[in-house]
């Protein structure tokens, strides 16, 4: 552990968090949110490997102690975003969860104040899980499809910025490699992945926590963005690959809006299931989604 004072997950009316089990091992996926006196703190986790589940778990709960405790230290919420997943990191490490092989991405948002009054959303994350806006557009009815905000950009290795990194590093980066059924020729198959300098693990993300097999190649640090908030920014998604491998972003804010935050999110997460099912059956990866109504009283003030 961090050693920090834990920060309990609650409830609300104005966010819900629906995931369902995947087809293939237990749920490794977290989402999360606790409304506190001092903003909203938002997470979404996705794991991986044999221990997946149990590095999500350990670094959801992390992540909100280390940044509440960074924050009540005086750090702004960047610093704070970038304290809480230092620290996550090297708690993993010393926890006794074998994280060499198994890791998870991670989104860690804030919801609160800034200092001339307006609302702010600051988002730090690592992996490929997505946070975005539903925002209303100037002059639309109200009953138009919102605009889609991004708030995160996924940590492939195929990025520009990240392929620049891990040159620089001399990480090897590839797709897996499997013998022809025929020839028995070894051939890439798949998407771009980083490698430990053995080239006996690969993980499909340039960025996230745990992973340490890749070290130094695949690193905890997060990317961070910062968002003021008016009065057309009505909803946030976030949500695991799970979602995001079948629907686009623009299709689940729409979603979104359709009815409560609990309803919603059930909603996405069962249409997704159903597109899985259909396209992959029997590879079904696990689906969680989270939504808040940022319209909503209990939000409102922050």
């Amino acid at each position: 552990e961090t050693g920090h004072a834990e920060v309990p997950e609650t409830s609300s009316a104005a966010i819900a968090s629906v995931s369902r089990e995947g087809a293939l091992h237990v749920n490794h996926d977290r989402g999360a949110a606790s409304v506190g006196p001092d903003g909203v703190l938002f997470a979404m986790l996705d794991g991986h490997g044999n221990e997946g589940a149990a590095v999500s778990t350990y670094c959801q709960r992390n992540l909100f102690s280390a940044f509440a405790a960074a924050a009540a230290a005086g750090l702004r919420n960047v610093e704070a975003m970038g304290t809480a997943f230092a620290q996550t990191a090297a708690g993993l490490a010393r926890s006794g969860i074998d994280a060499r092989f198994s890791g998870t991405t991670a989104i860690l948002a804030k919801l609160d104040r800034a200092p001339d009054g307006g609302r702010v959303v600051t988002v730090g994350f690592v992996g490929d899980s997505r946070a975005v806006l539903g925002r209303s557009r100037v002059g639309a009815r109200k009953e138009a499809p919102l605009m889609t905000v991004p708030l995160t950009k996924d940590h492939k290795p195929d990025d520009p910025k990240e392929r620049q990194r891990l040159q620089e590093c001399k990480a090897i980066v590839r797709p897996s490699r499997v013998p022809h059924p025929t020839t028995g020729v070894f051939v890439e198959v798949g998407c771009a992945r980083v490698w430990d300098s053995s080239q006996v693990y690969g993980v499909a993300m340039s960025r996230s926590l745990g992973d340490m097999q890749c070290h130094p190649f695949v690193i905890p640090t997060p990317d961070t963005s910062t968002r003021t908030l008016d009065d057309k920014d009505r909803l946030l998604v976030m949500a695991t690959d799970g979602v995001w491998d079948v629907m686009e972003n623009d299709e689940a804010v729409q979603m979104a809006t359709n009815g409560t935050p609990k309803e919603a999110a059930a909603e996405i997460v069962a249409e997704c299931a159903r597109r899985w099912d259909k396209q992959m059956a029997g590879r079904r990866d696990d689906i969680t989604c989270l939504v808040a109504d940022l319209t909503h009283p209990d939000l409102l003030h922050y």
